[in-house]
């Protein structure tokens, strides 16, 4: 007979929890009133919080919405008919 610590619904409930990812906090930053900003990471990891604010830019950008710039109407346009 089966024990229920050692059931298929426990085995899974343990590998669910081993897949998920347990983030750690490197990097402090903090701004001033000058708007000066300030970084503080541990030295040992020094490349890895680099990496990792790296990233971070990239995600930030890449969200941003794109910047629509129309085009000034010319007076050629208007004389040749062309909507923009």
């Amino acid at each position: 007979m089966q024990k229920a610590e050692t059931s298929t619904l426990d085995a899974q409930k343990a590998l669910e929890e081993a897949a998920k990812p347990k983030p750690n906090k490197l990097i402090e930053i903090a701004v001033d009133n000058n708007n000066m900003v300030y970084v503080n990471w541990p030295m040992d990891k020094k490349d890895l919080c680099i990496t990792a604010l790296c990233e971070a830019l990239k995600l930030v950008s890449a969200h941003q919405k794109p910047v629509i710039i129309q085009p000034k109407p010319h007076i050629m346009d208007f004389v040749r008919g062309i909507k923009r």
